[in-house]
């Protein structure tokens, strides 16, 4: 049977390695000489697959997309009482949205609408960027369609070169924040094609930082697309492009930024030196900046310690991760930046999950769900914690881990 939406990365290897008719052993060597015990473990469910390169090297040995080894897209929780979650019912809207207001509006035109101006887009698109880093994204989704067509409205209208350029920058920004809120609903193709429209309309605006965000939301994507090679370069490129530009915290900020997701794609790829060396050539840039939340990067110093804490973790040292997150100050983070602060906690929950410190990994959710609740919902690790602990159910923390888990959806 095709595995459903809810199947493990596990019994998804099992599956398609069993349809090509692959024993594990043969598996095993195509993936990289791991043993055949590994490989058991996994698709029993007894040890996690901790890497997306991990991920990525299987799905060539079994010449499947690596999306195919990962869950599909979240969807809203019916039984919930409150409005946390639904956020995946507005995405059949927001599809039809960036069909309509694309080259298929020259064919069959497109809806009138009352016109907005520059300034009234731009709150709007503040507020949606603001529930994004909040992990707000039910109250930010039924915001997006009309934001779309307000922007694709106002760039077809714009009379002169000034006002082409101001609707390019504030389309360039529904599109990114658009792609980030689809990619954290864990949609596999709609995040790309918004992160591609924002890439585009920043290249129309001419403003060489919007063109630096455009390509760190694009490694965003090509990571979870398992594209890992390109998800390093497109950053690092993009950085080097601003070297020339540097001087003011906002393109520090922006560099900064970029090194890191340079740092994050080493790091998937087992480069250990390349992830030092561009983390710590964010580390130089953050130092000019201070903390800072120019283009909602959300960059400084702060983000850095967090990074170092998550770059131990995806480099295969969870102790060094736990160590590493005593030194980040994660609640002095603004509320206005919880998504920073409960992606930390998640990060430090894994570590200690893998370490098979259930108590620990608990305390960290439950700490992270009090910060960004929604986040935990929308977080396929946090899934995967949650079943691998009910699984090895331990008397000390059943009610604990029984009640988050039905909070996050996962079945006991």
């Amino acid at each position: 049977m095709r595995p459903d939406t809810e199947a493990t990365v596990g019994e998804r290897i099992a599956y398609y390695r069993k349809r090509q008719g692959m024993t594990q052993e043969v598996l095993c060597g195509l993936a990289g000489g791991r043993t055949t015990e590994w490989l058991r473990q996994i698709e029993n469910g007894k040890r996690e697959v901790d890497r997306l390169s991990t991920i990525v090297a299987v799905a060539e040995a079994l010449r499947i997309p690596p999306s195919a080894l990962l869950p599909g897209p979240f969807r809203a929780t019916a039984k919930r009482k409150d409005s946390l979650g639904t956020a995946p019912n507005v995405v059949p809207e927001i599809e039809a949205a960036m069909l309509r207001y694309n080259g298929i509006a020259s064919l069959i035109g497109a809806p009138d609408r009352m016109s907005v101006s520059p300034e009234h887009l731009r709150v709007r698109v503040g507020k949606a960027f603001a529930h994004s880093q909040t992990e707000r994204w039910s109250a930010m989704a039924p915001l997006v369609p009309d934001m779309i067509a307000d922007a694709w409205h106002l760039a077809h209208a714009a009379e002169n070169e000034q006002q082409k350029r101001e609707a390019a920058s504030l389309q360039a920004l529904v599109y990114r924040v658009t792609s980030g809120m689809l990619d954290r609903l864990g949609e596999p193709h709609l995040p790309w094609v918004a992160a591609e429209r924002s890439m585009h309309a920043a290249e129309e605006s001419g403003d060489p930082l919007l063109i630096a965000g455009g390509a760190w939301r694009l490694a965003v994507v090509l990571r979870h697309a398992g594209r890992l090679t390109e998800s390093t370069d497109a950053p690092v490129v993009a950085a080097d492009a601003l070297r020339s530009r540097l001087g003011s915290p906002q393109s520090y900020s922006v560099y900064g930024s970029l090194m890191l997701k340079g740092a994050v794609g080493a790091a998937t790829l087992g480069d250990h030196r390349a992830a030092r060396d561009h983390l710590d050539e964010a580390a130089r840039a953050a130092e000019k900046t201070g903390d800072r939340n120019d283009f909602w990067l959300a960059f400084g110093p702060t983000n850095i310690a967090i990074h170092r804490v998550w770059l131990a973790l995806e480099l295969g040292d969870p102790g060094a991760a736990i160590a590493a997150a005593e030194n980040v100050p994660h609640d002095d983070l603004p509320g206005e930046l919880s998504e920073r602060r409960t992606s930390h906690l998640i990060t430090v929950a894994w570590a200690h999950y893998l370490r098979r410190q259930d108590r620990e990994a608990l305390d960290a959710l439950d700490l992270a769900r009090t910060s960004a609740p929604e986040q935990l919902l929308f977080t396929g690790r946090v899934h995967s914690m949650l079943r691998g602990m009910l699984r090895r159910e331990r008397r000390s923390v059943k009610g604990d881990l029984r009640r988050l888990a039905d909070f996050v959806g996962v079945a006991a």
